[in-house]
């Protein structure tokens, strides 16, 4: 319903202070005392009532859940026992890798698709010191990424030492089951990089624990 603004003229033709107020009050009203007679016929029908009709939630407290939340790949046995099981540069083949095994988020009716993944990544920088210490380091980082059917739809450099880290992000796609691949890769260790402990055994590169995603499909 059109509202016309009311305007006071005030002497040399300036207009009262009030003026936009009044215009916004106005056109206000005409929104919130829309009745049930003023709304479209059909706009709430069965169709708008069944179970994921406008949207659907996608979440996992601990992925993989298999692991509590932690990594599945590079799972080296060979570091030390205050190392938890962790990535070194014996077993990560220096490419993407998979965190933990693909999420299908099933029913997908095609639109927007807001996703995020969240984990606490630890970077051991010893592998950003070596014989050239003393100039600018090149610190080591675990880096994060969500791929969906092949595409990515975050990215993110991730930490340099250990901490909370979230990687998030929104697509436009097509109706059906989505594939997910939550990655992560990490720094190539410099040539003069330490690989194995004194012992002998492998030094940790990195750790990831306490993962986890959530996601949002939304097509009306």
């Amino acid at each position: 319903m059109k509202h016309w603004t009311t305007r006071q003229a005030m002497a040399r033709s300036v207009l009262a202070p009030d003026t936009i107020n009044d215009e916004l009050s106005a056109s206000q009203s005409s929104i919130t005392t829309l009745d049930r007679s003023q709304l479209p016929a059909d706009w709430c029908n069965a169709s708008r009532l069944e179970d994921y009709a406008l949207h659907r939630v996608y979440q996992d407290p601990l992925y993989p859940a298999s692991r509590s939340g932690e990594q599945l790949a590079d799972q080296d046995t060979s570091v030390p026992a205050n190392c938890w099981i962790s990535s070194t540069i014996q077993v990560h083949l220096g490419d993407w890798t998979n965190i933990g095994p693909a999420v299908t988020l099933a029913g997908f009716r095609g639109g927007s698709l807001y996703m995020e993944y969240g984990a606490n990544t630890y970077a051991n920088n010893v592998f950003a010191r070596g014989v050239n210490d003393g100039y600018p380091g090149s610190p080591a980082f675990v880096r994060l990424r969500i791929l969906v059917n092949g595409i990515t739809l975050a990215e993110r450099r991730g930490k340099a030492s250990h901490g909370r880290c979230r990687v998030f992000g929104s697509l436009q796609l097509p109706a059906g089951d989505l594939t997910v691949n939550l990655q992560f890769k990490l720094t190539e260790a410099s040539e003069d990089a330490a690989l194995v402990t004194l012992a002998g055994g492998h030094l940790m590169q990195a750790h990831i624990y306490a993962g986890r995603y959530l996601a949002v499909g939304r097509w009306r």
